[in-house]
């Protein structure tokens, strides 16, 4: 039905307006509306509201303003001012576009070619919606946009994935009013495309579990950053390492095993867990892990040092995974590395004294 200030003259509507914009109506009471047809066939179309009263602070203008327009006003009006050609927007935003052209014929402007897309759900997710993750985050329930539990871009970044990556996997979903479904299994494919060729590796050990070695002095060894680069990083470590549980369990007395870049060593008991040196040839130092006859036939494990740093590794599940790592993973605040047989990670935060580390679970 057509609201009784409709046939209001031009002057009367004019000194609201003026009063609208001097603040004398409070939120909620007075609005402007384009005066369209009251027998459109979509209710949407008839006099639909241009500008309406928001009586708070703008993070950019303070309170200077006390009426603002409607997205459909503003975006008619802005994207004739910038010479906007096409416009890409998603289906359900379809009503906007009948309301934006009302605003371009009575003007006499040329409106843009228009592109509609489907809806996008990643299987992970489920439904979302910002305003909803907005209340959560304001509960508490995540530390933030970038908390790594959420699909934001803030998350995606601090989790370690790179731009080209996050475009690549966009543009590969292609522009359809089809709804579709994706998993984050194709970006992460995207991503690791990229990251493996730069990241350099080292060691970080969940659940970790002490070993003892016997005949085995304080050293310092080469390990390799990355598999097809000649760069090395070192490790030092004493006669007491640290491997994980899914390796320990594994475990037999009489069992030999290699531990990469260092020896290899027999198992002699596994409560607690000793082992003894069997051979300490290795060929790392030209960048080949091996060495000594049989070792292709044994598993090669990863490990921590004697003196190793604390680790804790924030997943998008919201678990933690805590363990021990080699020192020098503290100094890659901020990048992307991956850790040997885990995953790869960005490294978020380091403590002051280098000994406790953040990382948060890329793939």
């Amino acid at each position: 039905m057509a609201c009784k200030h409709r046939e209001l003259s031009v002057e009367e509507n004019l000194e609201r307006w003026e009063r609208m914009l001097a603040g004398e109506y409070e939120e909620g009471e007075a609005v402007l509306r384009i005066k369209t047809d009251m027998r459109h066939e979509d209710p949407a179309m008839r006099d639909w509201v241009a500008f309406r009263i928001l009586k708070r602070e703008h993070p950019r203008v303070g309170d200077r303003f006390c009426v603002w327009p409607t997205l459909d006003f503003e975006s008619a009006i802005e994207d004739h001012l910038l010479g906007i050609t096409h416009i890409l927007r998603g289906k359900d935003l379809q009503k906007s576009e009948g309301r934006q052209r009302f605003i371009y014929r009575y003007f006499g402007w040329k409106y843009p070619v228009t592109i509609l897309w489907g809806k996008i759900k990643v299987a992970e997710f489920g439904k979302f919606s910002t305003s909803e993750l907005r209340r959560r985050i304001e509960r508490g329930e995540f530390e933030g946009w970038d908390d790594p539990r959420l699909p934001t871009i803030r998350a995606l970044r601090r989790r370690g994935f790179q731009p080209e990556a996050i475009r690549k996997f966009l543009l590969s979903l292609g522009v359809s009013q089809a709804d579709i479904a994706v998993s984050m299994k194709n970006l992460y494919a995207e991503n690791r495309k990229i990251v493996d060729a730069f990241a350099p590796r080292y060691f970080f050990v969940h659940n970790p579990q002490k070993m003892t070695i016997k005949g085995f002095t304080e050293k310092t060894v080469k390990a390799q950053k990355h598999p097809e680069r000649q760069e090395f990083r070192e490790i030092n470590t004493k006669n007491v390492v640290f491997i994980s549980e899914s390796d320990f369990r594994k475990l037999k007395v009489g069992m030999r095993i290699r531990l990469k870049f260092l020896c290899d060593v027999e198992v002699e008991s596994v409560k607690p867990l000793v082992a003894r040196v069997v051979s300490e040839k290795h060929a790392e130092e030209s960048g080949e892990e091996g060495g000594g006859g049989d070792h292709r036939r044994k598993p090669i494990i990863h490990w921590a040092p004697t003196e190793s740093i604390e680790v804790r590794v924030k997943k998008p599940d919201g678990t933690v995974d805590e363990g021990l790592g080699e020192p020098l993973i503290a100094s890659e605040l901020g990048k992307v590395v991956q850790f040997e047989r885990y995953a790869f990670v960005r490294i978020d935060a380091v403590s002051e004294d280098g000994k406790k580390v953040v990382a948060y679970f890329t793939h």
